[in-house]
């Protein structure tokens, strides 16, 4: 007894003697992978050595030597013009330091609000007085 399950017979062969037409596209049919249109190529590269890079076994150029993956790059500014910088940032960071100090104990000083913004604080006041008043007059009713 065989392990695959029996197929129905849809008429078998015909009277010719050949199989039906969907027994032989079944058994011709090969199912090529999926490939999207226009993506990659229809037949595989060949393998062909890239004329450009070195042949294999090539030792890499010295660390010194023009070409070499390992060369340092040059330094764009000397060593003299870096310690200028620093210390014309240290300076820059000095000043400004100062000056955000300078804000922040201004901004901070309640009694100097106070004055500065005088106005705007009684007019404040008078209307938080005139809504609470109101309030008071509508709730003794």
């Amino acid at each position: 007894m065989p392990d695959t399950p029996e197929k129905p017979e849809t008429g078998g062969k015909s009277e010719s003697g050949a199989k039906p037409a969907s027994e032989a596209k079944t058994e011709t049919f090969k199912p090529e992978p999926f490939r999207p249109e226009g993506v990659g190529p229809k037949t595989p590269v060949d393998n062909t050595p890239n004329r450009w890079a070195p042949a294999e076994g090539t030792p890499a150029p010295s660390a010194g030597s023009p070409g070499s993956p390992y060369t340092p790059p040059r330094p764009k500014r000397t060593s003299a013009q870096i310690r200028a910088d620093i210390d014309a940032q240290r300076e820059e960071l000095g000043q400004n330091v100062d000056h955000l100090r300078d804000k922040v104990t201004e901004l901070t000083d309640w009694r100097g609000q106070l004055l500065k913004h005088r106005k705007k604080i009684v007019v404040g006041a008078v209307a938080t007085g005139f809504v609470v008043g109101g309030l008071m007059a509508l709730r003794r009713r």
